[in-house]
């Protein structure tokens, strides 16, 4: 049962197993829910279940703020050995006797305490163990993956402009948030998904969803509906202007250089996509490619449209360029990208293979052996509670379902890389070469200066960070 709706849960009956309490508590604390959750576990006092609850609640919770909060979903199996069903049953039976207490503290000390750091290690899809090497090389990925992201303000231009253009409106309300006032029936009519003609806020950036006192904001950014479908729109519409490419102006190129921006990609071996990432390649006259960086378009603005935009559009060696972008990218990034998705995609699989087949397999070893106990039984003419025809076939049914799995996941282990697809160009000329038309368009002009002083701000801080041996601030 989905039920964010609610926030608080009572267990006025406490499962014997530990497992229960996580899910029963994920029935409200799950995607969609806003409030913050709490639990309240009843236990009666001065009883010996009680006592074994009381304790056991106890290293829990000392657990839960170590781990934080990540340990309920683990306990059932950190009590595989002696289950919590047995330590209440000895504690209802023999709960007066001195050792039977001592014992069930241990136990419970123990299991929980000692075990369930190991289970967790054992768990984890992940390694939280960094060498200095590696810890450099996730420094630098960080650095571009930064470089790579949209930030808020560059999805908050983008939205306003397409979205003016199809005929919405938005109206600035609070600072950094806006209320849309219409959505236009192209924008509904272009996804399946639900949109509203009107929001009475919305913002593009996390701190403005719900400040102090203020109506909850819907935030517009890549997998909203409303964004989405502004987006897809727009495109649909433009995807001439798109395919023709465009002129970029920068400080960064002193010749002229064709841009390309393609999407590489890594499946599996179902054709699932395991990681996309843009690459950028510069093209220059002499056909020769060399990387662009992650994000080369932060150092360019939009070259005014006249003579020297024409005149870009026409140049020769044009013609071959992205094809040899492609291939330069094909060569050098490709089987880059591709291996550095497979250790992760390897160590992940491997864990999540071996957990399926603990899962599956003991299961279905015991409904095999309850099959047979049942078939003794109705041989010497008692009725079990279930037939043997019966829990064979959910033996069968799980055996056929591991066989399903462990096949799938044979294809998954299976990587490859999709060629490269275009997604962006662009010819970008030097500064020197638009100083004319630079010096006589002022929104222009004072575009190339603020993105010259951003860059210079933004490399000087990250440059200050690493020599003060911290990893860079996020910009």
């Amino acid at each position: 049962l989905n039920l964010q709706a609610a926030n608080l849960m009572v267990n006025y009956d406490l499962p014997w197993n530990p497992n229960r309490i996580e899910q029963r508590f994920g029935r409200i604390h799950r995607i969609g829910q806003t409030e913050v959750c709490r639990l309240w576990n009843l236990v009666a006092t001065n009883t010996r279940e009680g006592e074994v609850f009381n304790r056991l609640l106890a290293k829990i919770d000392e657990q839960r703020r170590a781990y934080g909060g990540e340990v309920f979903d683990v306990l059932g199996e950190a009590f595989e050995g002696t289950p919590l069903r047995v330590l209440l049953m000895e504690a209802i039976r023999y709960g007066d006797l001195p050792e039977t207490r001592a014992r069930m503290e241990q136990v419970i000390d123990k299991q929980v305490g000692e075990g369930l750091d190991q289970l967790l290690k054992e768990r984890a899809l992940a390694s939280e163990v960094l060498s200095k090497a590696d810890l450099a090389e996730l420094r630098q990925a960080m650095d571009e993956a930064r470089a790579r992201r949209l930030q808020p303000h560059y999805i908050e231009l983008a939205f306003r402009e397409a979205f003016s253009r199809l005929g919405g409106r938005l109206a600035r309300r609070e600072r950094g948030r806006f209320e849309a006032t219409n959505v236009p029936a192209v924008v509904r009519a272009a996804t399946q998904l639900p949109i509203a003609t009107r929001y009475e806020r919305v913002t593009f950036d996390l701190p403005h969803v719900q400040p102090d006192g203020l109506v909850r904001a819907d935030l517009l950014a890549p997998g909203h509906p409303l964004h989405d479908a502004v987006m897809t729109e727009t495109e649909r519409q433009l995807r001439p202007a798109l395919d023709a490419g465009t002129v970029l102006v920068s400080a960064a190129v002193t010749t002229p250089r064709l841009l390309v921006g393609v999407e590489l990609e890594v499946v599996d071996g179902t054709d699932e996509p395991i990681s996309r990432r843009f690459s950028y390649a510069f093209v220059d006259e002499h056909g020769i490619v060399t990387d662009a960086g992650p994000a080369p378009y932060l150092d360019a603005v939009a070259a005014p449209p006249g003579p020297i935009t024409d005149a870009a559009g026409s140049l020769p060696w044009l013609v071959d360029g992205e094809q040899r972008a492609v291939s330069w990218l094909i060569e050098h990034r490709l089987p880059a990208f591709r291996a550095e998705v497979a250790p992760r995609r390897e160590a992940e699989l491997r864990k999540l293979r071996s957990q399926v087949i603990e899962r599956l397999s003991t299961e279905r070893d015991r409904l095999y052996v309850e099959a047979t106990v049942a078939g003794d039984q109705e041989r010497s003419g008692q009725k079990p509670k279930e037939s043997a025809d019966s829990l064979t076939r959910k033996a069968d049914d799980l055996d056929a379902r591991l066989t399903r799995r462990l096949r799938r996941l044979d294809q998954q282990e299976q990587l490859a890389a999709r060629p490269p697809r275009i997604l962006a160009a662009a010819v970008v000329l030097p500064i020197a070469d638009a100083v004319d038309e630079i010096a006589s368009n002022e929104p222009l002009r004072h575009a190339v200066q603020t993105q010259a002083v951003e860059r210079r701000g933004v490399d000087a801080v990250l440059a200050a960070e690493r020599r003060l041996g911290r990893q860079p601030v996020e910009q």
